[in-house]
């Protein structure tokens, strides 16, 4: 049996698999299925391993995944409040109208502003009505990308390739900085371990990747260059 670290890991690379966005390359997707139906089954797996898997193929759907999620928001800003009034009973429609009163909204509503308002039991309802919200809207606008919005998914797609392209660019300058940083190996770490969070944030292991953070983390390390060399 995997570790747990492992384990809980190889779940979000499953989710990362089960919610590939739409118009993957087909030779993506499957070679993504082959490599966690592998490592499901490789007990000697190591964490490192499967972390670099998980970026490899992260990077490979990045721009896919970035684009959905656009357009995914776009429509649950447009009918997310519609699709949820359709799951709730009257007595809850009248709470959440009430809500509405008061200076809520239904994007207050994903945040933790209800709290005061709602009951615990209300939360619950409203929770489970805003989860089944979700995945209609999720796949309200997989059948849009693949439709009448295809052109336009298409065309983000791209415009987010040609970031994925910046900032890898700007990765390679960071590697090359760290493996030239002779003088202070743990500036050197600093470094390494920042280019595996960016990484990190681009298959689901941490929060997304900042694009402004990767075109600022080389001025970054300059500076810190500096204040090692000022304390040597």
């Amino acid at each position: 049996m995997h570790h747990p670290f492992i384990q809980h890991t190889l779940i979000i690379f499953e989710h990362m698999i089960e919610r590939m966005p739409p118009l993957v390359p087909a030779e993506i997707a499957q070679d993504m299925r082959a490599a966690g139906g592998q490592m499901r089954h490789n007990m000697d797996l190591t964490a490192d391993e499967l972390e670099d898997t998980m970026i490899v193929f992260g990077k490979q759907i990045w721009s896919y995944t970035r684009a959905f999620n656009e357009f995914v928001e776009v429509a649950e800003g447009k009918l997310g409040e519609k699709f949820l009034l359709g799951k709730l009973s009257p007595a809850m429609k009248k709470r959440y109208k009430e809500f509405l009163h008061y200076g809520g909204t239904y994007r207050d509503l994903h945040s933790g502003s209800p709290a005061t308002f709602f009951t615990s039991e209300e939360r619950g309802r409203l929770c489970e009505a805003l989860i089944e919200t979700h995945r209609e809207i999720v796949a309200h606008t997989r059948q849009l990308v693949a439709s009448s919005e295809r052109a336009q998914y298409e065309k983000r797609i791209l415009e987010f390739e040609r970031i994925l392209d910046d900032m890898e660019h700007r990765l390679d300058t960071l590697r090359l900085m760290a493996d030239n940083e002779q003088e202070h190996p743990e500036l050197a770490s600093e470094i390494r371990e920042q280019i595996r969070a960016f990484e990190f944030g681009m298959c689901l292991l941490a929060p997304p990747v900042n694009y402004d953070a990767v075109c600022n983390a080389e001025e970054h390390f300059q500076g810190r260059k500096k204040v090692h060399k000022v304390r040597a």
